[in-house]
C-alpha cells in the first residue's frame, strides 16, 4: 500500500466500534478524503487532539485503489482547534465553514485555492476580523471557485463592463446582472453598499489592514451568498 502524508484541515468526525473513528478531512496534496483512526477514541490515543475538528494536522495514511476509506497511520498537530471554539458565535461560524467544504467538494479531487481559503478563514477566526466579514468572504469565494457566483461587473446582455459607481440590476433568479439601461424595468436595483462591500471583498486578502466593509452592504451580500448556496445545492 502507498504511504501518503500531506497538511491537512480535518472536517468532522464519526464513531466506529468501541474505539475507532472515521474521519474526513481535507488534505492540501490529495483533496477531500475518508479514513479510519484506529484506537483514536480510547483515553490513551496516539492521535491526541490532532484528528479534532478543525485542527490543522499532518495526516499520514494508507491507500488501497480498491477500498474507499484510507488508513490513517499517525497525525501530527500543527495548529490546535480549540481557540476557535472560545465563544459560541465563532465555533458555528468556524463549524459552517468547514460543512461548506465538505458539502462543496468532492472526494480525492486537490483544490489547492479552497485549501488556501479555508486555512485564511481559519485563521481570520481566531483574530480581530469582524465574523460577518469572514463569513461572507469566504462564502463568495467558496462561490466563485464553484464557478457559480454571478458576475457583478458585468452586464450579461451587452456586456458593458460596470464600475463600482454604475447603476445595475439583478435580472429574475438572481444569477444574472444587467446595466440599468439594459435591465430597465426588468429586475431589481442592487444597492451601491452591496457593489462597494463585494469589491473589497476580490480586491483584497481578509487580513487586509485597511478598513473592513460593514453593515448593510456586507449585510445584502451575506442573504444573497446564501440564496446561492441554497441554490447550488438544490440542482
Amino acid at each position: 500500500m502507498p504511504l501518503h502524508e500531506s497538511d491537512s484541515i480535518i472536517l468532522k468526525t464519526y464513531p466506529l466500534a468501541e474505539a475507532d473513528r472515521i474521519v474526513v478531512f481535507f488534505s492540501r496534496d490529495y483533496g477531500k478524503i475518508r479514513g479510519v483512526a484506529n484506537g483514536v477514541r480510547r483515553l490513551k490515543s496516539r492521535f491526541g487532539a490532532s484528528l479534532e475538528p478543525l485542527a490543522l494536522s499532518k495526516v499520514t495514511f494508507f491507500q488501497k485503489e480498491t477500498v474507499e476509506l484510507v488508513r490513517i497511520r499517525s497525525c501530527e498537530l500543527i495548529d490546535s482547534p480549540m481557540k476557535l471554539f472560545e465563544d459560541y458565535d465563532r465555533a458555528i461560524l468556524a463549524s459552517h465553514v468547514a460543512d461548506l467544504v465538505d458539502r462543496f467538494l468532492p472526494d480525492h479531487e486537490v483544490q489547492d485555492a479552497v485549501f488556501r481559503l479555508f486555512g485564511l478563514a481559519r485563521q481570520s477566526l481566531v483574530t480581530d476580523c469582524p465574523l460577518e466579514l469572514t463569513r461572507c468572504y469566504f462564502e463568495v469565494w467558496m462561490l466563485r471557485l464553484a464557478g457559480v457566483f454571478p458576475e457583478f461587473f458585468r452586464c450579461s446582455v451587452c456586456g458593458k463592463r460596470l464600475g463600482t459607481e454604475e447603476s445595475r440590476v439583478f435580472l429574475p433568479g438572481l444569477t444574472r446582472m444587467a446595466c440599468h439601461s439594459c435591465g430597465q424595468g426588468r429586475g431589481t436595483e442592487v444597492p451601491p453598499d452591496t457593489i462597494d462591500a463585494l469589491h473589497w471583498i476580490m480586491t483584497r486578502p481578509l487580513n487586509a489592514e485597511d478598513q473592513h466593509p460593514r453593515g448593510a452592504g456586507l449585510q445584502h451580500l451575506g442573504q444573497l451568498n446564501k440564496i446561492w448556496i441554497e441554490q447550488y445545492f438544490e440542482r
